[in-house]
């Protein structure tokens, strides 16, 4: 459910639906009243989960600690990961999981997580390839306390698992001042596992880099690039590569001091199983399997897609390719298959030869087939995302539903009501239509057999940033005035109605500068009659109402620049 979309210049936007899974089942536990030696244990799950971004080939952070919080006593933080070395790119995680770690810490109830990242460490890489320079990147506040919706129970000689979001998909992320900084503001909530651990089993975790440990008869312990070890197990299904040979191997061919890429799953009773293993006397170059599509070329068979750092790697499309969809479907082979992909797709791809140049597929499955942007010719058959490349038509898949980002529990299946949104925006209060007003959506597809089309199982809106500008009207009543000049060089004015319902409130912030050092604070709705007032600078982000009118999703109002 998360597209890779083009960048929206100044309020970033990184815009995406589903899930980086990040899997930090927890190593090394502690706590700050010390357990004896009868302390019970259980094993504990962190599954991560986000989004790739529409302006960002890569938001690259060091996670240096991740605590749980006692239901009981929020003072008692038992330490599950502590020193992590390796970048995890957010962008490139959206539908596999990055496992840390694999370890124990003591039976209890939790109801809180705090997760730290090291703000030194943020690299951020725009779509075009652009870096930002470290001096224009900062961190508003390195630790962030998640309050879990449902509590993590964690039972003596257990498992259980619980699944967060680092919320690329939220327009106040990566805020850009106007000065040209960044401002990351970390935002992470709770994404309750209904399947609980029978639903981690169903994950595809990230392949994980390092190095052998130690070598058993029926498995291996993985020092991985994060400093952790986990105990891999080795079923009659795992397959091994020797890149030294070149030639298939086997657990045999491991020995402790090798290096060692492993695809991974887990088990519901928390077990590590190995799915494909590289290996080599030598360090394996930095690549994974899974990653986001960059560009297509069908003429020449290639294929661009994202590596584990986000920059581009070319990997050559042979006649006896095999493509599937969610590993199940074929999708066909060769070249010709290309014509139904294109850039924001996210696929596995299998190499016959991980170390030649340019690696040539094996096969490539698509994990998640996506489509979004600009929303035109809305109807209750079909619509539209618009393209520079051209536009593509997509008519409505059979379990079609809609919603508003971060809202997925406010979802709705009525067709007229989503055509009738679209169809509402686009037009300012001078009468003319703004490009810079149009709907922007983004959709999970599925493949129609019947038609050989992508239809669109969902469509969920994204926040319109509209151009910086400065409040025309004063709030009141639930609405204030916005005016800017858009890409055409119009001035536009607009009404913006903000909900003041708990829970379905706008994200207002206020940017202040002051003798050269930056806050952001949020502001409560008791005082955005004193915030919100004519002549101050701000950014507005809105979505479509099925009314047609405007509603606010976030506002940025700037002092002192």
């Amino acid at each position: 459910m998360r597209p890779v979309l083009r960048a929206y210049p100044l309020l970033a936007l990184p815009l995406g639906l589903t899930a980086l899974a990040l899997g930090l089942a927890c190593g090394g536990g502690s706590s700050s009243s010390t357990a004896g030696s009868a302390t019970p244990m259980g094993t504990a799950a962190v599954i991560l989960t986000d989004a790739p971004s529409d302006q960002w080939s890569a938001v690259e952070v060091v996670v240096t600690q991740v605590a749980f919080l006692n239901k009981a006593d929020h003072t008692r933080e038992v330490v599950a990961f502590q020193g992590a070395s390796a970048k995890i790119n957010l962008v490139d995680l959206d539908s596999v999981g990055e496992l840390l770690a694999s370890a124990q810490i003591p039976a209890g109830t939790y109801d809180a997580l705090r997760i730290t990242i090291d703000p030194t460490s943020v690299n951020l890489v725009k779509a075009d390839g652009t870096a930002v320079p470290s001096s224009q990147v900062k961190v508003a506040g390195g630790s962030v306390l998640v309050n879990l919706s449902s509590d993590l129970v964690v039972t003596a000689n257990g498992s259980n698992a619980v699944q967060l979001d680092f919320d690329l998909s939220h327009p106040l992320f990566l805020v850009q001042l106007p000065d040209g900084t960044w401002v990351m503001n970390l935002q992470v909530r709770h994404r309750p596992n209904a399947n609980g651990m029978t639903g981690v089993a169903q994950l595809m975790f990230r392949h994980r880099k390092g190095t052998i440990a130690s070598v058993g008869t029926s498995s291996f312990v993985l020092h991985t690039d994060s400093g952790n070890d986990l105990t891999v197990n080795v079923g009659t299904g795992a397959w091994f590569f020797d890149a030294d040979t070149k030639t298939v191997g086997s657990l045999s061919g491991l020995a402790a001091g090798k290096y060692a890429l492993v695809s991974l799953r887990m088990q519901p009773d928390g077990s590590l199983w190995a799915v494909r293993v590289w290996y080599s006397v030598n360090p394996l170059q930095p690549w994974t399997p899974e990653g986001h599509v960059y560009g297509v070329d069908q003429a020449n068979g290639l294929m661009v897609v994202s590596s584990g750092n986000g920059t581009p790697r070319t990997i050559a499309i042979d006649p006896d390719t095999a493509f599937t969809y969610h590993m199940a479907q074929s999708f066909g082979t060769g070249s010709a298959a290309l014509a139904n992909l294109w850039t924001g797709f996210k696929v596995q791809v299998q190499v016959k030869d991980p170390l030649a140049t340019p690696m040539h597929a094996q096969s490539v499955n698509i994990q998640r087939a996506v489509d979004g942007g600009r929303i035109s010719a809305a109807s209750t058959s079909s619509f539209t995302y618009q393209h520079a490349s051209g536009d593509r038509i997509h008519a409505y898949d059979s379990a079609f539903a809609w919603w508003y980002v971060g809202f997925p529990g406010m979802t709705s299946s009525s067709v007229s009501a989503f055509s009738s949104a679209c169809s509402g925006m686009g037009m300012g209060m001078m009468g003319t239509i703004s490009p810079d007003l149009m709907p922007r959506g983004l959709s999970d597809l599925v493949w129609n057999t019947g038609t050989s089309a992508w239809d669109a199982n969902n469509a969920i809106f994204m926040p319109v940033a509209l151009p910086k500008g400065t409040i025309s009207t004063s709030y009141n009543g639930g609405q204030l005035g916005f005016t800017f000049v858009d890409s055409t060089a119009a001035t536009q004015s607009v009404t913006v109605t903000l909900n003041t319902t708990m829970g379905a409130q706008p994200l207002v912030l206020e940017v202040a500068k002051q003798s050269g050092a930056i806050t952001v604070t949020p502001v409560d709705a008791t005082a955005w009659a004193t915030k919100l007032v004519t002549a101050t600078q701000a950014r507005v982000a809105v979505v479509p109402k099925p009314d047609g009118t405007y509603a606010a999703y976030a506002v940025v109002v700037f002092t002192g620049f």
